[in-house]
């Protein structure tokens, strides 16, 4: 009698033995599954994602880079007030995940991001206080350049808050859509920098 109730109580304990290994191997699929889906939650390994870029719209951006590189290099030996302030603006613009093809973006790359649209969205607002140099048509530039920037920062603060709980698809789009909005200010910009200096 007493062997049996021991046999029985070890069969229990084997028993609840088995159940927590399958419980704790389907926690670790789960945040491994999880990981997987969602690159950036607190469960990855690796929380990165491949930057899928068009490689025609890759090489847009690099010309127009380029050209704002050029205006600025040829201003920036006697600088004024619109070249100490692009400064800023070429930070941002020469971020490695722009420029580089397919170039994998970490999470703690986001917070750089959003740095450097701040930076260059208060040295946009500066430019604006200088009222008086600017034509009307450059003030246009500025103005949906700063409703633009500041649209992106909103964008990215509100994707650092929530990046945990996207998934893979959901950072790509995120991502292409943020490099539509910089690559479209890029251009704004260019514009701006040649209307204020045809004007000098």
């Amino acid at each position: 009698m007493e062997a049996s109730i021991k046999t029985m109580m070890k069969a229990k304990r084997g028993g609840i033995i088995r159940k927590l290994k399958l419980l704790i191997i389907g926690l670790l699929v789960a945040a491994l599954f999880s990981g997987i889906i969602f690159p950036y939650s607190i469960f990855s390994v690796y929380p990165t994602v491949a930057v899928e870029t068009d490689e025609m719209r890759q090489q847009k951006y690099k010309e127009d880079l380029a050209v704002l590189q050029s205006l600025y290099e040829e201003k920036a030996l006697q600088p004024d007030y619109v070249v100490s302030y692009s400064i800023s603006l070429l930070a941002l613009y020469e971020m490695s995940w722009l420029t580089d093809f397919n170039r994998p973006m970490k999470r703690a790359q986001w917070g750089q991001i959003l740095t450097n649209v701040q930076s260059a969205k208060n040295a946009l607002i500066h430019l604006g206080f200088q009222e008086s140099m600017l034509s009307t048509e450059a003030k246009m530039y500025l103005e949906q350049m700063v409703d633009l920037l500041m649209h992106m920062e909103e964008t990215v603060a509100y994707h650092i808050n929530k990046q945990g709980t996207y998934s893979r698809k959901r950072i790509n789009i995120a991502i292409s859509n943020l490099q539509n909005d910089i690559a479209f200010s890029l251009g704004l910009y260019t514009r701006f920098w040649q209307e204020y200096y045809n004007d000098k």
